[in-house]
């Protein structure tokens, strides 16, 4: 079987400029699944922007008190303010909801898998106190809050379906 010597190098040349093609996408980071990335004129996320883009989505978010100081130390492990760069913590203070933000700046990519593993705590913490005939109907939302987290910022709410979703969606689009 007599090859051409043409054919021979064009096919090698295609083949190496495939396989230089496929590492250098391959070494350019991300996972390959159209990870999204921030749109150079938007400025950087911070929990002020954050927290108004998530309480935009949330209905009566102005009946939400800040419990910053409470809530904090009693409910997370003995966290203090100095633990994390920023934080908000807001809840239903007087009313029959236990509709509730809470987001999380770390200072650190090190800090930000304690944050979650904080909350985590926090949900089991405040799953084990829940006294099953004190508002009943609002059970499901701790049952089903969520924790998310983009870069240095965890956010985790404690809210009905459909306001969650929104907030978690809002939390995402702030922080992309």
């Amino acid at each position: 079987m007599k090859f051409n010597r043409k054919i021979l190098t064009a096919l090698l040349l295609c083949f190496t400029m495939l396989f230089s093609a496929v590492t250098m996408v391959s070494c350019a980071g991300g996972d390959g699944q159209g990870e999204e990335t921030r749109d150079p004129n938007k400025p950087a996320a911070t929990l002020d922007s954050i927290y108004a883009a998530v309480t935009a989505v949330v209905p009566d978010a102005d009946k939400l008190t800040d419990a910053q100081a409470s809530r904090l130390g009693g409910f997370f492990n003995g966290a203090v303010p100095e633990d994390f760069a920023s934080y908000k913590i807001v809840l239903q203070s007087m009313s029959t909801s236990i509709d509730e933000i809470g987001i999380f700046e770390a200072k650190s990519a090190e800090d930000v898998k304690k944050i979650e593993a904080m909350i985590d705590d926090f949900f089991d913490f405040y799953l084990s106190l829940w006294n099953d005939d004190y508002l009943a109907e609002e059970k499901p939302k701790l049952e089903n809050a969520e924790r998310v987290t983009s870069g240095n910022f965890v956010m985790y709410v404690i809210l009905d379906d459909d306001t969650r979703a929104a907030a978690i969606t809002a939390f995402e689009n702030e922080t992309k």
